[in-house]
């Protein structure tokens, strides 16, 4: 039996320095810095269920030459995209039947708060013998991942039509006979206003599951140096 996939999107150039758009405040420099702290602690979290899940990294063809060495955990599958082929990469996911045999999870990297217990919890909603969607947002409608069994092109591929707008997805995908479970509290990390809560919320003792020391230390690098910004 396949394991449950979950397949981290980055659906924009977030590694390239040339190419990133820098958050509101922060610098390309620091901009770079917190998206692959957000990466880190996915793979970090990830690895941690490693014999339940089957992980997948989809990065922008503009960001391979600037993945720095040995930072992509070696048994995380690795995949690229050009342009505007990820409005379309449910087609390439779909040939592959270690996929479509499996529970997926796609969820997109400038997020966090999903611990391990949840992320096997979200699984659980999901069945093969009905068509069901799981919906994870954040608290201003911005969707962090959906969790289907297989890939349906239909939904995966309104996620990028709406921008990830949890309203406008939750119109197109009603239409469909599917049962729809939506679960919230999550942060999805878009400009500097979320990285405010972001910096409340780890500084909250139940941020450490999901979120270690060593990623604390690395999320306050930004934050001392933006400490006066981030006064809230």
């Amino acid at each position: 039996m396949n394991k449950n996939t979950v397949i981290l999107i980055t659906d924009s150039p977030v590694l390239n320095l040339t190419l990133v758009e820098p958050y509101q405040n922060l610098s390309v420099e620091y901009s770079v810095y917190l998206n692959s702290s957000l990466l880190s602690n996915w793979f970090e979290l990830f690895s941690g269920i490693r014999d339940e899940i089957d992980p997948i990294i989809l990065l922008s063809e503009e960001d391979k030459e600037y993945i720095p060495r040995k930072f992509i955990p070696k048994k995380f599958t690795t995949m690229f995209y050009s342009g505007s082929k990820l409005l379309n990469f449910s087609e390439d996911l779909f040939q592959m039947k270690r996929i479509n045999d499996s529970k997926v999870m796609i969820l997109f990297i400038n997020s966090i708060g999903l611990t391990q217990s949840y992320v096997l919890r979200v699984y659980n909603l999901i069945h093969a013998e009905e068509a069901s969607l799981v919906i994870g947002k954040s608290n201003r409608d911005r969707i962090i991942f959906c969790s289907t069994y297989g890939i349906d092109n239909e939904l995966v591929n309104s996620l990028f039509i709406t921008k990830r707008n949890y309203n406008e997805y939750l119109g197109l995908v009603t239409a469909k006979d599917i049962f729809i479970h939506t679960v919230g509290g999550f942060l999805s990390i878009d400009d500097f206003e979320d990285i405010k809560k972001l910096y409340i919320e780890l500084s909250k003792k139940e941020s450490l599951s999901y979120c270690s020391p060593n990623m604390h230390a690395r999320f306050n690098d930004v934050f001392v140096d933006y400490k006066e910004l981030l006064n809230v």
